[in-house]
């Protein structure tokens, strides 16, 4: 007998074939529902595989803001042949690339940098892929405090892109590191691509802060890479002030190392140093006299060690100190006694900056010098507050940069009073 059929079913099926389709239906939803639940990682990428490849693919409007809010820069392509191989991207690989970024979204370093190593591990990544995940890899490794790991991929792809102004600025602030020195005379070495104004300046600033931190230092080989690095900065921007006297600095007598040093050669070593100082001053009068003051302060500390000695040496040597400081040149050959005025500016600065209330006494050799050089006795004393010229704005320690319009070299002391 056959089965009976319901009149109410609009396409005609059987009554129980609809049942049957009903319970298919509602056991897969059901299905589906609890392995969503219990396996969230399987329906993730159930849901990926049905997605457009364009969502996943790095675009560079949508990859700017990103990367601001997570830290995370992502590489620029300059080359005519990078839409040819983004063209062959693998869906693999650019699930990868998603994947690791949010990993570094979410601080899982660790994860991220095993993704990144994944991408460059595969048959199908391509030269344009390369470079983006070593760029990212090395901001991870940075980020995770490896900061060698790091400097030796950014190396590698600085080599395999010489050109690449992204990857050389982000070298530059790894390799500027305390104790990654080395690394930063090999990054300006390997570079060749365009520099201008601006980029140039501030890689000789890098270098002259790496070089006075060497100095400083006095460990090893310091000293002569603290010298090659204050050339290197002398030779990107030779017009600026600060590797020039970086480079008197390095090369000065204070840091030779040797504390076995009579007292008159010390003296005659801070005498070269100042006539140095002194020609720089000249070429930019506007410039701040507390420029000058890390150099000052060491030779302050260093010659108050010598006492009573480099007093009698002070004394005794007066025609040889005049004849080094070319006292007796005319100012358009040499330097003037004027020029020396904001020597005894800042060290007198220094002395109240230390102690306010109760500075201490000049010392005896220093107030032989000021005679020697016919120097004011109550020289101006400076405050130490610093206007930019540029933009007028406020800042109580001197910098070479300006922090409000970044211009460099344009702050002077706020004001001027008797001492």
């Amino acid at each position: 007998m056959p089965r009976p059929v319901s009149d109410s079913i609009a396409d005609g099926l059987p009554l129980w074939d609809t049942y049957e389709a009903l319970f298919f239906l509602l056991t897969g939803i059901t299905l589906g529902v609890v392995l969503g639940f219990l396996f969230p990682s399987v329906w993730r990428s159930f849901r990926r595989r049905f997605r457009k490849l364009e969502r996943y693919r790095p675009d560079k409007a949508v990859a700017a803001p990103w990367a601001a809010s997570t830290g995370l820069r992502v590489l620029s392509s300059d080359s005519s042949d990078a839409e040819v191989e983004e063209a062959r991207t693998d869906l693999d690989l650019v699930t990868l690339f998603v994947s690791a970024r949010f990993a570094v979204q979410e601080k899982s370093l660790r994860e991220a940098a095993a993704l990144y190593l994944q991408i460059l591990g595969s048959e199908k990544v391509t030269r344009v892929q390369t470079n983006k995940a070593m760029f990212e890899l090395a901001q991870v490794y940075s980020a995770s405090a490896l900061t060698g790991k790091a400097i030796e991929t950014g190396l590698e792809l600085l080599h395999r892109k010489p050109t690449h102004t992204d990857v050389f600025k982000l070298l530059l602030e790894l390799a500027s590191f305390k104790g990654e020195e080395s690394h930063l005379e090999t990054v300006v070495k390997v570079y060749s691509g365009s520099v201008s104004g601006e980029l140039a300046r501030e890689v000789a600033h890098l270098l002259s802060v790496s070089s006075l931190r060497l100095i400083r230092q006095g460990a090893g080989d310091a000293q002569s890479l603290a010298v090659r690095l204050a050339k290197l900065a002398v030779r990107w921007c030779p017009s600026a002030i600060e590797p020039k006297l970086t480079l008197v600095e390095a090369t000065s007598v204070l840091w030779s190392g040797s504390e076995e040093r009579p007292a008159d050669q010390w003296f005659m070593g801070f005498c070269v140093d100042l006539v140095e100082a002194a020609r720089l001053r000249r070429s930019n009068p506007n410039l701040s006299p507390f420029a000058f003051a890390p150099l000052l302060k060491a030779w302050n500390a260093k010659l108050q060690l010598q006492g009573q000695e480099l007093d009698l040496a002070v004394q005794r040597m007066r025609s040889e100190i005049r004849a080094q400081m070319q006292l007796d040149r005319s100012s358009e050959e040499g330097v003037s006694r004027a020029d020396y005025e904001f020597v005894w500016t800042v060290l007198d600065s220094l002395r109240r900056e230390s102690a306010p209330e109760s500075p201490p006494p000049v010392p005896p050799w220093e107030t032989r010098m000021r005679s020697l050089l016919q120097a004011s006795e109550r020289p101006k004393a400076l405050n130490f507050l610093h206007t930019c010229v540029s933009c007028a704005q406020l800042q109580r320690e001197f910098t070479w940069r300006c922090s409000s319009c970044k211009r460099w070299e344009t702050l002077q002391p706020w004001a001027l009073h008797e001492s």
